[in-house]
């Protein structure tokens, strides 16, 4: 009777026995690599098994228009006793490098994961809350995304780290010199001056921001932008991140 008890024990990875919903995270478990951490909870194999298994190798992940490759540059979790007993990470730091995203491609893209913690339902899954994202798009990239929208005029980057607009059929005629920011969440562009080649004269008055109304998914805010030589970083929080858990157990699972 002692021998069927310890049949039906849970693992040393699912004390409660939540994490046997999906054969995924059992196999997950049973990865030789996975061995010499069974000091650490579940959720710290889970993503040190994702460090090994993605880091420094290309990704693709979902198809068609939600279609993202991306290259992961570096993944670092910070799992405290409390968290980790709990069956949660404190914080989660990961940043990849050539993103793409249906005709937009990012140079590099990091985030910062609050919260994460497993939620059961009929599909477990990995939940993060918030999520605060930063994208880098180069100057060049930028010029083409914002072409295909806004056809009059051309947005482009100075090698100072200058935003400039032109006129699309005439660039260079002249230069109207903008700072974008984000006011009440909406992302928007204050002219401050004008200028033909390397000259640029200041505008004497305070000049109306240009709005432009991005269709953002719901739960996702504009919170700054800065503007760098040749590059655009745009900061953003979501509200609420999740993944399919049985999707990340199977790229813990990757052969290296």
């Amino acid at each position: 009777m002692s021998g069927e008890r310890d049949n039906d024990r849970s693992p040393w990875w699912d004390p409660t026995g939540f994490w046997q919903v999906g054969k995924p995270l059992a196999d997950l478990t049973a990865a030789p690599w996975l061995a010499a951490w069974q000091s650490k909870s579940a959720i710290q194999a889970l993503l040190d098994g994702v460090r090994a298994g993605l880091v420094g190798r290309p990704v693709v992940i979902g198809a068609g228009a939600g279609r993202v490759a991306f290259t992961l540059s570096s993944l670092v979790a910070t799992v405290g006793h409390l968290a980790a007993a709990s069956g949660q990470a404190d914080d989660v730091s990961l940043s990849a490098e050539n993103v793409e995203f249906r005709t937009y491609q990012f140079a590099s893209v990091s985030a910062h994961l609050y919260n994460v913690h497993t939620r059961f339902r009929a599909k477990p899954l990995l939940v993060s809350a918030p999520v605060d994202v930063s994208l880098t798009i180069s100057g060049e990239r930028l010029t083409r995304v914002l072409a295909d929208h806004l056809r009059a005029v051309r947005f482009e980057i100075s090698d100072a780290g200058r935003m400039l607009v032109r006129p699309a059929r005439r660039p260079h005629w002249l230069y109207v010199a903008v700072v974008p920011g984000v006011e009440k969440g909406t992302l928007v562009v204050r002219p401050t001056g004008w200028g033909r080649r390397g000259r640029l004269r200041r505008f004497r008055w305070k000049v109306i921001p240009v709005r432009l109304n991005l269709a953002l998914p719901d739960g996702v805010r504009i919170t700054a932008v800065e503007v760098r030589p040749n590059l655009l970083e745009v900061h953003l929080r979501v509200d609420e991140w999740k993944l399919d858990l049985s999707e990340v157990a199977a790229f813990a699972r990757r052969p290296q």
